[in-house]
Formats: C-alpha cells, structure tokens, sequence
C-alpha cells in the first residue's frame, strides 16, 4: 500500500520562485544602493537569539513577547528565540563587538518571525530590510532618516504613500502621558484585550483597531500635550527640517508604535488604498535601548520596511532577463567546444543555459521557448568545421551567421542579451 508522503509547507509561510522573486531581487537592490548612498553598511545577525534580549528590548507586556514569540530551549534548556525584529540584534551585535563610539551606520535584511494569524500581509515568516543609526542625537538625524525612507518609496515607483508622524517624548514625558492616558480610561469599558492592555501598559490600547475603543481613542489626551520643552523642541526642529526638504507628512497624535523601546519620534508609513491598519514601514528613535542593553547611552534612530506589503504593491519589473540558449549538434567534439563557449560567453556577462544532451534541434528550440529565450545559439558539425554559429532570433525566426572571434560582440549587437 502507497503511504501519502506529501508534507506541506507551515501555516503562515510560502515559497518563492524565480518568477516571483524578480520584485524581490530589484526591490533589494534598489534599497542597497539607496543605503550606500546614505552612508548605511550591511550587518548580518542570527535569526535567533537568547529570549531575555527581546523580552528586555521590545518590552514583556506587547503582543509581542506576550503572544507572538518563537520560543524553545536547546539542549542545554537555555531559551532562545526566532528574531521577531532586528533592531535588538543588531545593537546586540553592534556592543558584543566593542560598541565603538561615534556614528556608526547599519543596514539589514532577513526573515523575522512571529506567531500571528495569517492574513493578508501579515505572515509567521516575513521579510523585513532596515536601518539603524547609532549615535545621532540632533534632530537632523530624524529627518534624515525620514528622507531616506521617502527617498525609497519614491525609487520604488510608489506614489501614493503617506508618511504618518508623532512624538513621544522622553521616558518623563512617557510616564506622565501614560498616568493621563490612564486616569481618561478610568471607567470606560474597553474591549476585553484593551482591558487587560490598561492594566499591563495602556499605551497599548492606542493600538487597538475595535470601532468601539476607537470612538474612546479619538477623544483620549494627546501625547504631544505631555512633552517637556526639550521634546518639544526637537520635535518641532524634526518638523521644521522636514518641511525644508519638501518631505510631505500628517501628524498622527496617537501613534505609539507597538514597541515600548521608541522615545521621541516615531512615524509609519501606508499606502491610502490598505488603510491604516496595515503599516508598510515604520521607525522612530530608542534613545534608551543601547544602554538598556548594556552598553553605554547612546542616542540611535532606525526603521523597517515590510518586504512582503511592499512587493505587493510595487509595478516593478515583472519579467526576468531572456537567456541565451546555446543549442548543441553531433558528436562529443561538439559537446566540448559548447562546454568551453559557454564559460567564455559568462564571463562576459551574459547569461547562457547550454545543452548537454543527445536532443534535436526542434527538442532544444521547444526547450529554449519554454525557458523564455529570446535568441539560441546552434552550433552543428558544419559551424564548427567552419568556425561559426547560427544566431537565431525566437521571435522572428530569423537566423545569422556569426564568426565565433568575434561572438561576443556580434551577440550583443545583434542579439541584444
């Protein structure tokens, strides 16, 4: 009796193929040259890590750590858990290194994880790329960094996006926000998960996306009413330079951000069609978080970019590059001339599939139509007595006759590969 083997992929997660992967692949390189631009090199950390740093970083009482978490314990009973963000990593990484003094500028991109009911745009695994700036505490760096990300969006071909901003000021300022927040909330009944939210930490309720707490959020103090002169300023400084650098945004006196390390500006940024439930980027500072983690205080600023609600929306290219197809004729001869024209044609930067096989002409066409190549190369017993090869163009069913000392650049002009 025949056992069904088939093993299907974990709920919350996908796959991923060349066809698809196109957007992927010019979305990365557009953010990697964007970032080089600014100044931002690659860090690359593991995608899991000791659970106390994100327990520490993202705070116990958000959804987060309370609920979303991939977390187990190794051999050896420590716990470790999948990275659900990468901030806390990279400054993990960044103080285990030694933590240098001065700005440092990082940029990152890799699979976080999370326990989360699958919807749309919202996976177990997802893709985020993002920045984070160490050691800049001048307002400037708020907008820079603001810019950066429009910057993006922009090279992106996204058009329709707004950028939604706020300030939370200082962890003084936080604390008599959150008293306000709390002494308003008083005996209103809120949601069952707002409820507990007000207990364990009430700037969680701001998050909450029910039609009934939100008739009671519109209506709740303004954290921008709490900040101190200091935050204030810096804040209408943000602002101000924003406004010099023509970057267009809406202020959003009730956005917290859903983790408890932000201080000072925070921002995110949606596409008006998703609505604002759905975030496609977001960031702010953690002034306190370096220090947090062990190291000594340092201001930082950053943000992350959903990869998977970005490709989503993006009109990038759709199609991959066309390749060369070099179709082989005869005997072993043949075989090994192919072989050695196919290396020479990659090194010069275009991009060949050869056959090896015992096939027909008509077989290695039909195979060449179905891997998409606009041009096949045929070499036969004549072309290589002779010291050539047939171009043929797929399209037209044209065919021309290239000396092989000058292929290369007979290819690129006729061919266009």
């Amino acid at each position: 009796m025949q056992v069904d083997m088939k093993i299907n992929r974990p709920r919350g997660t996908y796959d991923l193929f060349p066809e698809e992967l196109i957007k992927w692949q010019w979305a990365e390189r557009i953010a990697k040259e964007t970032f080089g631009e600014y100044g931002f090199s690659e860090v690359r950390t593991p995608i899991f890590e000791a659970t106390e740093l994100f327990s520490r970083s993202i705070g116990k009482f958000t959804d987060i750590v309370e609920k979303q978490m991939y977390t187990f314990r190794d051999k050896k009973g420590r716990s470790l858990t999948l990275r659900p963000e990468a901030t806390a990593s990279v400054i993990r990484a960044y103080l285990e290194k030694g933590g240098e003094q001065g700005s440092e500028r990082f940029y990152y991109l890799g699979p976080m994880f999370r326990y989360d009911r699958p919807q749309k745009g919202r996976f177990r695994q997802f893709y985020q790329i993002g920045v984070e700036l160490f050691g800049a505490a001048h307002p400037a760096a708020d907008c820079e960094i603001i810019f950066l990300l429009n910057d993006l969006f922009q090279k992106w071909k996204l058009k329709k996006f707004e950028i939604q901003l706020n300030s939370l000021g200082c962890a003084v300022c936080k604390e008599k926000y959150r008293k306000a927040l709390f002494d308003y909330l008083k005996g209103i009944s809120l949601c069952k998960e707002c409820e507990a939210r007000k207990q364990k930490n009430v700037l969680r309720v701001l998050d909450c996306k029910n039609p009934a707490c939100q008739s009671y959020i519109e209506k709740a103090p303004k954290v921008t009413d709490y900040l101190c002169d200091d935050c204030s300023l810096h804040f209408e400084k943000v602002k101000e330079y924003l406004n010099l650098l023509k970057v267009p945004y809406n202020l959003d006196s009730y956005l917290v951000r859903g983790l408890d390390y932000y201080t000072r500006t925070v921002f995110e940024v949606f596409l008006p069609e998703l609505g604002k439930e759905i975030a496609i980027a977001a960031g702010g500072r953690y002034d306190n978080l370096i220090e947090e983690l062990g190291g000594r205080k340092t201001p930082a600023i950053g943000f992350a970019v959903g990869l998977e609600r970005l490709i989503a929306n993006l009109d990038g290219p759709e199609k991959k590059k066309s390749p060369l197809y070099l179709a082989s004729l005869g005997e072993e001869k043949i075989l090994k001339e192919t072989m050695k024209l196919a290396q020479r044609l990659r090194r010069n930067k275009i991009q060949v599939i050869a056959n090896y096989e015992a096939r027909s002409l008509k077989s290695q066409l039909h195979q060449a139509d179905r891997l998409g190549s606009k041009f096949v190369l045929i070499i036969g017993p004549k072309e290589l007595e002779e010291g050539t090869a047939i171009l043929r163009d797929m399209k037209g069913s044209r065919q021309t006759v290239i000396k092989r000392e000058n292929l290369i650049e007979k290819i690129k002009e006729v061919g266009k590969v």
